[in-house]
């Protein structure tokens, strides 16, 4: 066969496969199929091949293993951050034993549920122990196909297009940065599972002039999923009721105008707009109120540990004058000797006689007011914040199993095109900001231009509620844990900014070849 006959036959099976023109509903299922699949056996081989890789433990993991009534096996005098221990044996906890920093107080994460399924699917699968975190990296390697394929299908353009952004998504979450997570003790992959289900749940909401009820169901179900993972995703509830809240939701039976109103046309408009979305609302009543009931059942010390380090980690080591700010918020000066110390530490401010009243005087919301009136600190704050996103994966855990050959803390690699990327932002931090930026502007247009087809201007807002979403999550972080385990509370948001990549390429193609976007009966021109 010549070259020219075998480009001929790569074109006509092009073709066929409808991957360089208007895909058919068979085609898109069958690619998406499997991409699924790839994506799948991509992650497995990643996470197991050549020897098991995850991510060590940092002294979180019985608060959220414990109520499953497991504890690691690793030897009394075993690192557990040093090396990765994907083994837990039966075992009975008791009293404060068990709990949030040794409270007592319980814990809970969606992330347990994905867990006691592994614990079931454990001895299904032959591996030791009564829960094994491998048979938990293989459930979330499974959810994280489905989402791949889900994504094929609700993803606007040919099926070429839709691949290569899928497979951005796939390198995205196959990073060393972000797939360790998935066999590790940590609640941070049910809510990075989370976040990529939003994905779809949003292209899904969106692919019609008004709010699929569906969409507005698998929204919900997956906000809540990602927040009760995680109690720092709270921070997603204003953007996901700005998605739920974009379009209408409800369609007139009838063309009859309203009845005008009593106060005037704005109230007219007003009770228009509501009755065109009331079944978003009703899922924003949800929204809030479980979100809400979730917030009050977390455990009070780790509410506590957050807000310390905000003051004493955070604050006072970066201020100019942090015997001022202790004067501004109410609290005793004295407290100055505590500065740069965590709640636990022996010179921890929880250990003078000036605590109680500090816990009466200092409260998070004055905390909050008196970082954002004093906005030369956020500048300072932001640029911290955004050194560490820069920096995305945890140095200070190990990744192999203490058997397995390498030294202490030593990281895996095994893909590292996102790290790589980062590592360029490192050089030249303003690159993060002006990402979000450039992705931002690019999602607007894109949703805003009416000679697109429903799908491809979902695409764009989708885009816009990302970066939203990505904001609203560093500058939770820097006013909350601050300066404390920076890099690890930036996860959310090192994967939102990794995922501005592919939907900026993904906006601006769709912009620039308009035929991949405009609705059918458009025309081309204008």
């Amino acid at each position: 066969m010549t070259a020219y006959e075998a480009r001929a036959a790569l074109g006509r099976a092009a073709m066929r496969l409808r991957l360089i023109g208007e895909p058919d509903r068979r085609s898109v299922r069958t690619a998406a199929a499997f991409a699924g699949a790839g994506w799948t056996i991509v992650m497995l081989l990643r996470l197991m091949l050549g020897g098991v890789v995850g991510m060590g433990d940092n002294g979180d993991a019985v608060q959220l293993l414990c109520p499953l009534g497991v504890v690691s096996n690793h030897p009394w005098d075993g690192q557990p951050s040093a090396h990765l221990y994907p083994t837990w044996v039966a075992h009975d906890w008791y009293g404060e034993t068990c709990g949030a920093q040794g409270s007592g107080e319980q814990y809970y994460s969606s992330q347990q549920l994905v867990l006691a399924l592994a614990k079931v699917l454990t001895p299904v699968l032959g591996l030791p122990g009564a829960l094994d975190l491998r048979a938990a990296g293989a459930l979330l390697a499974f959810a994280f196909g489905a989402l791949i394929a889900l994504l094929v299908v609700l993803l606007p353009g040919p099926l070429w297009l839709r691949l290569t952004v899928t497979a951005g998504f796939g390198l995205i979450m196959c990073d060393s940065a972000f797939a360790g997570f998935f066999i590790s003790p940590f609640s941070e992959p049910g809510a990075l599972i989370g976040l990529l289900l939003l994905c779809p749940a949003l292209l899904l909401l969106w692919r019609r002039p008004d709010s699929a009820l569906g969409g507005i169901v698998l929204t919900t179900v997956a906000v809540l999923f990602t927040i009760t993972a995680k109690p720092q995703l709270i921070s997603l509830v204003p953007v996901a009721m700005l998605a739920l809240l974009w379009l209408p939701s409800a369609r007139r039976k009838d063309n009859k105008e309203p009845a005008p109103a009593a106060n005037g046309k704005s109230q007219q408009r007003l009770g228009r707009w509501l009755a065109a979305r009331w079944p978003a609302l009703i899922a924003c009543v949800v929204l809030c109120g479980v979100t809400a009931g979730f917030a009050a059942t977390q455990p009070k010390r780790l509410n506590e540990l957050v807000w310390y380090d905000a003051v004493f980690v955070e604050m006072l080591p970066h201020s100019p004058d942090p015997v001022a700010d202790l004067k501004a918020l109410g609290a005793d000066t004295r407290l100055i000797s505590s500065m740069n110390s965590r709640m636990n530490d022996l010179n921890s401010a929880a250990r003078t006689p000036y605590w109680d009243d500090y816990r009466q005087n200092v409260t998070p919301a004055k905390i909050v007011v008196h970082f954002l009136t004093n906005p030369g600190r956020l500048v300072g704050m932001g640029a911290r914040g955004i050194q560490a996103v820069t920096r995305p994966g945890l140095e200070y855990l190990g990744s192999y199993p203490a058997d397995s050959g390498h030294e202490p803390y030593a990281k895996e690699h095994r893909i590292a095109v996102v790290s790589t990327v980062f590592d360029g932002f490192r050089a030249v931090p303003a690159l993060v900001p002006l990402l979000w930026l450039g992705t931002i502007v690019l999602g607007a247009m894109l949703a805003s231009r009416t000679w697109a087809r429903h799908s491809a201007r979902a695409v764009g807002r989708l885009t816009v509620c990302v970066v939203l979403a990505l904001l609203l999550q560093f500058w939770s972080v820097v006013l909350t844990e601050g300066a404390s385990d920076l890099i690890k509370h930036m996860i959310f948001t090192d994967f939102l900014t990794a995922l501005c990549i592919p939907l900026a390429v993904l906006c601006f193609w769709l912009l620039y070849r308009r035929e991949h976007a405009m609705a059918p009966e458009q025309p081309q021109a204008g």
